[in-house]
């Protein structure tokens, strides 16, 4: 048996929970979860950094900029999702699937059962490489209203990592046997246990 995954569910394991991004109550939560988050994240910016600095970042404001976030941010949803890819592909050499179902992109592995330390690494690599990466950014760049449009990515990187977060939470705190599987469909995650 391999350490990282397994090709198919050992005996005397069972399903044990379901995350399904596409069940309207489960994504409904998670719409509503990552709204707060990014509501919250965007007034602690607006009063820390944004509010002081209004003129200045008005000034800078141009259309080329605004199509240039627009482009980052959907550049930054890609790469967040080849990220939990590049994971699975270095743990598992199994093919990947990619897709979009509004309001959510995904990355599983759907041909194997991964576990728990390949699963918790593919789901934090992207929540700490982007989160130090928007981080240096705002240090990095000078002009308020860029430094703005950093603040904005940084708060819906982490509002659109909610499913991430509640994945690892359950790692954290519910299924904390190194043994546990978890089988990544993309929008959909079943986790397994030892009877």
């Amino acid at each position: 048996m391999d350490r990282y995954f397994a090709e198919e569910l050992p005996e005397a394991y069972s399903e044990k929970f379901v995350i399904d991004a596409n069940d309207k109550k489960q994504g409904m939560r998670f719409q509503v979860a990552a709204i707060i988050i990014a509501a919250v994240l965007i007034n602690v910016f607006y009063f820390t950094y944004a509010r002081p600095r209004l003129g200045e970042i008005a000034a800078g404001f141009t259309l080329p900029k605004c199509m240039c976030f627009v482009a980052a941010h959907y550049l930054y949803v890609v790469l967040h999702e080849l990220t939990h890819g590049l994971v699975y592909m270095l743990r598992t050499k199994k093919k990947l699937t990619f897709g979009f179902r509004p309001p959510s992109a995904y990355c599983g592995v759907p041909d194997v059962y991964t576990y728990r330390s390949t699963s918790m690494l593919s789901l934090f690599a992207p929540l700490t490489v982007y989160s130090i990466l928007f981080i240096l950014l705002f240090f990095i760049i000078e002009e308020p209203f860029s430094k703005a449009m950093v603040l904005l990515l940084f708060a819906l990187h982490l509002s659109g990592c909610v499913g991430d977060l509640y994945s690892i939470g359950l790692f954290l705190f519910r299924f904390k046997d190194p043994s546990t599987l978890r089988r990544d469909f993309g929008p959909k995650q079943v986790y397994y246990t030892k009877n």
